[in-house]
Order: C-alpha cells, then sequence, then structure tokens
C-alpha cells in the first residue's frame, strides 16, 4: 500500500528553499590557505621585482622571489597559463602576495592612489588576492607592452593610445586570457589584475621567506 501525506511535496519544496542560501553560501566560502605558484607549474616565468633592485624603489624589498596567492587565487592563475600555453604563450609573474608593511613603505615612497592603494584599508596585493603579470613567447622573451612594469605615468593606463599597435595586441591578448577566469583590470595600470571576490580575504602581513610564511 503506498502511502500519501498530504502536503509532502510543498513541505519538501518549502525545505529545500530555505536550504539553498545556506548551500550558496559553503559553495562561495573562499579557501584562506596560501598557496606558492612554483610549486604547480615551472613554466609561469617569475619575475619578482621587489626581490631585486630592479624596481622603482631602487632597492631589493622581498627576502626571496616567491610569488603567494590565495589558493583559489593560484588555481586560477594557472587555468590562464594553462590556455596561454596551448597558444604558445607563457605568463611572466612581476608580484603577488605582499606584506602589509611592505605597502606601507610604499605608500611613504609613492602617495598616489592610483598606484599604490592606502595601507590603512588594505591593497588587494596584501590579501594575496591581486597579481602583477606579462607575456612572454614559448622561449620565455617578453612581449612588447604599452610600458615598462611600475611605470607611474599615462603609459601604463589601458585607455592609453599612445602605445604601439603590436603593444595594444599583446595586453588586449593578457587582458582576455585573465578576464575569462575571473580577473579584473586595474584601470591604471596594464599588468595588474584583482580576483574577483578579492574583498573576501583579510589583509597579511607574514613576510615572504625563502620556504614556509603560507599560513594565514
Amino acid at each position: 500500500m503506498k502511502l500519501y501525506i498530504p502536503g509532502m511535496k510543498q513541505a519538501f519544496f518549502v525545505l529545500l528553499m530555505l536550504l539553498l542560501p545556506f548551500r550558496e553560501s559553503i559553495a562561495r566560502e573562499p579557501d584562506m590557505m596560501f598557496a606558492d605558484l612554483a610549486d604547480y607549474d615551472a613554466s609561469i616565468i617569475l619575475d619578482i621585482r621587489y626581490a631585486t633592485t630592479n624596481n622603482f624603489t631602487g632597492k631589493k624589498v622581498y627576502p626571496a622571489a616567491r610569488c603567494l596567492l590565495r589558493r583559489d587565487v593560484a588555481m586560477r592563475l594557472l587555468k590562464v597559463q594553462e590556455k596561454l600555453r596551448a597558444k604558445g604563450y607563457r605568463l611572466i609573474v612581476f608580484d603577488c602576495y605582499r606584506p602589509l608593511s611592505v605597502q606601507k613603505h610604499f605608500r611613504a615612497i609613492m602617495p598616489d592612489y592610483r598606484y599604490v592603494a592606502d595601507p590603512a584599508k588594505g591593497s588587494r596585493h596584501n590579501r594575496g588576492a591581486a597579481v602583477d603579470v606579462s607575456l612572454a613567447d614559448s622561449t620565455g622573451r617578453p612581449l612588447e607592452m604599452p610600458s615598462r612594469y611600475d611605470e607611474f605615468s599615462q603609459k601604463a593606463s589601458r585607455g592609453w593610445a599612445g602605445a604601439s599597435a603590436t603593444a595594444r595586441r599583446n595586453s588586449e591578448l593578457l587582458e582576455t586570457a585573465m578576464k575569462d577566469e575571473g580577473f579584473e583590470p586595474f584601470p591604471s595600470e596594464w599588468w595588474h589584475f584583482d580576483a574577483s571576490d578579492w574583498e573576501l580575504y583579510p589583509v597579511s602581513d607574514f613576510p615572504l621567506e625563502k620556504t614556509g610564511g603560507c599560513e594565514e
């Protein structure tokens, strides 16, 4: 004998509707762990400028040339690299996670919000949710871009019309590849991209040591 309970389908539907927001919140829960990009793909070119003297400060700021990102963000960047490699390109990475203490140092040197975020609020780099990148060919040769990295001028802007056709094409190729994986381009710097959910990650200030240092 088949048991029938009046309103069972309606009750089940109501319960399902109540649970959906809970399930969606779980799906949106960010991964707070950091990942070292070099542990996943050696084909990505690490040119971490702040670990050298070749940067706008003229001094070595980081103790090691590492690209640390929130694990979710790192996985998205790896997808960008995979798709670019299929087309004969490679990513060059200039900067990833940046300790808040370094942000304060940069702000003191360059107090311009277009290029260095206010450390009182924390930048997307301080959250491990932003990356500075460029493009190379399959052999690792850097491609022409609208300006040099960390050029604090109109040339760095995505809207600058003075770039060569080749530089614009390369910049647009990079921007499209990054946007396809959920990265948002920063208007005043062609190299800077933010994870679309960057605000979900807290500001961090652990140092970029040669080993370890990946915990929140």
